[in-house]
């Protein structure tokens, strides 16, 4: 029976619930306008920062018991006691590459032809990430461009060398030697990243994907 695993618990398998329905929502746009006397319309600054950003969204499940009717209240505080207030990773069934983030509340139980229903809506994210993350890993013998492939949500990686290492990313210029590090200028974006490394040794890039 498909479902959702809430942290470490599974709808069904765990909880004893069946899902009748989904509703992903999708966030609303941060738009930021200015309003200019004696002009038409407005100035939108929503991308004056490099790109639109995201409000929270809410994700909505509802579900039907599967559990004698003498039992629904005791399931009913499980399910609370297991999910309400909690922040915690939700993952579908249908999408099990992705995980959302977000705070969980359970909705009031209700009955009816014996049938015990309650539902459960998560304040989440915006974006949900990859499970697991992006790894890339190169040898190096001289200088070498490097495409990271990334999702839509931008993401600094967690570089890793066994030797000296010169990174070329845009316009900046940087030099490391083995170990593990970060640059801070060096952000991907949607779609193909190349990054231009010089040195003899393999080099690693870790990030976390995230999508709308």
């Amino acid at each position: 029976m498909k479902g959702i695993t809430f942290g470490n618990l599974h709808s069904y398998r765990d909880l004893k619930l069946i899902m009748n329905s989904k509703e992903i929502g999708s966030p609303e746009v941060k738009v930021r306008k200015i309003d200019i006397e004696g002009a038409d319309s407005s100035l939108d600054l929503t991308e004056f920062f490099g790109e639109a950003k995201f409000e929270n969204v809410i994700h909505k499940f509802q579900f039907s018991t599967i559990v004698p009717q003498a039992q629904f209240l005791s399931l009913f505080s499980t399910v609370k006691n297991a999910l309400h207030g909690k922040k915690m990773r939700g993952i579908l069934d249908d999408d099990p590459l992705f995980y959302y983030m977000g705070r969980c509340s359970v909705s009031s139980f209700t009955s009816e032809k014996n049938v015990g229903m309650v539902s459960v809506e998560c304040d989440c994210e915006p974006y949900k990430y990859k499970l697991q993350p992006t790894i890339m890993s190169v040898t190096v013998d001289g200088t070498q461009a490097i495409t990271l492939t990334n999702g839509r949500k931008r993401a600094v990686p967690v570089i890793t060398t066994t030797a000296d290492m010169t990174i070329v990313f845009g316009d900046g210029t940087w030099t490391h030697g083995t170990g593990t590090f970060t640059i801070p200028e060096l952000e991907l974006v949607e779609g193909e990243n190349i990054v231009m490394v010089t040195g003899t040794g393999k080099i690693t890039f870790t990030w976390q994907e995230g999508d709308l």
